[in-house]
């Protein structure tokens, strides 16, 4: 299993810094950091809408649930160390944790939660947070990802799911009793295998790290030599323009969702196959596995699955 070091991060707005820190135990928690995530959390159980849960927690107990294995903290900043006292409220953006979603022979299948700071949205902490659990995994020697209970009507999660090849392996009907429903809600099980991203040459985490270097001048926290001297080479072949990363004339699109958006937008506009649009996307676009989106995008036109279409 990997040593797993903090991810320091650009936020979509291209000006704010943030930074992923690794939690094994509580005692790497500050001061006061512990009971503010308890409350978010307690606020979210309170809503009703997302969590399975039905009561709040007391301190001890979300300690042990969420904190039991291994787990993350997203923190303004670049500081090299999670530390001293400070307005958690305005700086912590978000939190989550990584677990065996079995014990024994099937430890290696992992499940997770994540919790964004509800007073700071909008800037795609979610997305930045899941995608540091499909880094991280992988690396604490994880080979597959389950989420257990997504509630058909958390569209956010869905959305960010599905754009991330989260594939829907399963349904339970009347799963939740949801505030504001009349009746219990179905919920969706998602299941991806994991791929080890530590090469630096996989998908989105790879993208992120060049564009935070081209834009600061700086490595990602705690980066080797053997990383930093990668990371000037592939940085080579990048350039920003207009605060865009582009490769050969062509937008890197690291963002999931928009990847989704953009192969969704090129498929309607005549409905194609998977080669020709892939082929259309290419010419503007450049991300990992482009097709796989576009077969995602195809997969989800309600055109293209009509029985009745000739």
């Amino acid at each position: 299993v990997a040593v797993i070091d903090r991810y320091t991060v650009l936020l979509k707005d291209g000006e704010t810094t943030a930074t992923i820190y690794p939690i094994h135990t509580t005692n790497e928690l500050p001061p006061g950091l512990l009971a503010f995530l308890c409350d978010e959390f307690n606020m979210e159980i309170e809503r009703g809408e997302t969590s399975s849960f039905f009561d709040t927690l007391h301190i001890e107990q979300f300690q042990n649930y969420w904190f039991g294995a291994f787990a993350a903290v997203m923190v303004l900043g670049d500081s090299p160390a999670l530390e001293g006292s400070r307005q958690w409220e305005k700086e912590c953006l978000g939190t989550f944790f990584i677990k065996p979603n079995y014990p024994g022979r099937c430890s290696h299948i992992c499940t997770g939660n994540f919790l964004v700071n509800a007073g700071i949205r909008g800037k795609g902490i979610g997305r930045t947070l899941t995608d540091c659990y499909l880094q991280w995994a992988p690396r604490l020697g994880y080979t597959y990802s389950i989420f257990n209970l997504v509630f058909e009507t958390n569209v956010a999660a869905r959305s960010i799911w599905e754009s991330l090849n989260f594939k829907r392996i399963g349904r339970v009907k009347s799963a939740g009793i949801l505030k504001g429903h009349e009746q219990a809600v179905d919920a969706i099980m998602y299941g991806r295998e994991l791929i080890n991203t530590s090469d630096p040459a996989v998908g989105a985490y790879r993208f992120d790290k060049i564009k935070f270097y081209l834009e600061t001048g700086r490595y990602p926290a705690m980066a080797d030599r053997q990383e930093k001297s990668r990371l000037r080479s592939s940085a080579s072949h990048y350039r920003l323009e207009n605060g865009k990363l582009m490769l050969k004339g062509r937008e890197v699109v690291s963002n999931p969702v928009r990847q989704l958006q953009i192969c969704t937008e090129v498929h309607l506009s005549n409905h194609g196959g998977i080669n020709k649009t892939t082929s259309i996307v290419t010419e503007k676009y450049h991300w990992t596995r482009i097709k796989d989106t576009v077969a995602t995008a195809i997969k989800n036109c309600a055109e293209c699955r009509d029985p009745s279409r000739d």
